[in-house]
Parts: structure tokens; sequence; C-alpha cells
């Protein structure tokens, strides 16, 4: 059966462009899910200091109001010291406001080394913001690079698929199906370029007279290994094939 090859080979390149567009539009998300992570990243950095600063600054409410507790302790002692009758009972007082005031020691040096660890922790922050605030600007713009790399794809994707429509319209349906069973079996590659005798997806050799048969591209002849639908191309600049290979 005699049969015009051109649409179906010109159909085969769009569906190979098609192919790669996908493959190329299918990495978009995990390339925007990347930056978001790295954005993330920068944020929970910031947010981890400033954790650290609050949980300092409860700690620190929670010494404060223990100290204010034995202050107080301190000076109803400190009071009773008036009323007392008898030396030992002067003496257990004094014994108690030296308890105490270890106890207020104690109490405000924790309070000062977490006095000097929040002061650590709120230059950690301001570097963590500051780390946030030089990222994000940058993730930001790569960002919008990617997404408007995937507009391009999509709006040179439409304009392949719009392209596609027409040239199914010159394919005789028979030989349309038959484009289509080859592709979905042989990982949607319908179509293999004769050339020097090799099939160019297989590599197989093509016998020469078969190789002369194919270069007259109206005839469907498939490989006999691969089973792909076999098509020529002249040399570039003949006049009577204006296809060029994509």
């Amino acid at each position: 059966m005699r049969v015009n090859l051109h649409p179906l080979i010109q159909l085969h390149h769009i569906d190979q462009q098609i192919a790669s567009l996908n493959q190329r539009i299918s990495r978009i998300p995990q390339q925007i899910q990347e930056v978001d992570r790295k954005l993330d990243r920068f944020q929970r950095a910031v947010q981890e200091k400033q954790k650290l600063i609050n949980e300092n600054q409860m700690k620190r409410k929670e010494l404060e109001g223990d100290l204010a507790l034995i202050e107080t302790k301190r000076n109803r002692y400190k009071e009773q010291l008036d009323t007392v009758k008898t030396n030992k009972e002067y003496i257990a007082l004094q014994h108690e406001i030296e308890g105490v005031n270890l106890a207020i020691r104690q109490i405000e040096d924790q309070i000062l080394a977490q006095m000097e660890e929040a002061e650590q922790f709120k230059g950690q922050l301001e570097e963590a913001q500051r780390a946030r605030a030089r990222e994000e600007n940058v993730l930001l713009e790569e960002k919008k690079v990617v997404q408007a790399e995937a507009e391009r794809l999509n709006t040179e994707m439409s304009g392949l698929n719009d392209e596609r429509s027409k040239w199914i319209k010159e394919i005789p349906p028979p030989i349309f199906e038959v484009y289509q069973r080859v592709a979905l079996h042989r990982r949607g590659i319908a179509m293999s370029e004769a050339r020097d005798e090799i099939c160019q997806e297989c590599q197989m050799r093509i016998r020469p007279q078969l190789f002369q048969e194919i270069k007259r591209n109206d005839t469907m002849i498939t490989c006999e290994s691969c089973s792909r639908i076999l098509y020529y191309l002249p040399p570039a600049g003949n006049q009577d094939f204006d296809l060029q290979p994509t």
C-alpha cells in the first residue's frame, strides 16, 4: 500500500518534542519544591532561635518568681529577729537566714546565666534572620525563573499540540492507528530514521534492497528488529523534502 509518510514523519518529530517537553515540565514541581524546602529551612532556623529565646525568658521569669518568694521569706525571718526572746531562737533564725541567702545567691547566679545565654540566643537569632533575608531574595528570584520557565514550556506545549492536531488530519485513520499501536508498545517512539542502512533506534542493519524502498517514504515498512516504522531523511537542502530533523 502506497502512502505519503511525510505527515507521519512530521507527527513523529512533534511527538518526540512533546515527550521531551513533558519530561521537562514534570521536573518543574520538584524544582519548586526544592526552592520551598530551602526557604522553609531558613524560616525554621529563625523559629528555632526564637523558641530558644522564649524558653529562656520563661525560665528567667520562673527564677525571678522563686527569688521573690525566697526574698519574702528572708524579710519575714529578719522581722522575727526583733521578736525572739532567747539566744537559741536568735541563732536558729540566723541559720535560716544564711540558708535563704545561699539560696538567693544560687538563684541570682542562675538568672545571670540565663541573661548571658539570652544574649547568645539573640545574636544567633539576628544571624539567622540575616541569613533568611539574604537567601530569601535569591530563592524567590530562582522560584520566579522556574515558574516563568513552566509557563513558557506550557505555551510551547500548547502550540505543539495544535500543530499535532493539524498533522493528524493529514494522515489516513488506518495509518494513524498503526502509528499509535506501535508507539504504545515501543515506549512512545513509533518511528525510527533509517540512515546508512541502520535503524537509528535499535542499531540493527537494514538489508540494502529494503533500505532503497524505505528511502522513497511511500510505504509502511517496519524494522525487522524493533518493529518501528522506518523512514528516511534526505540530506539537508533537498528540495523534494522539507522536513528537517528536530
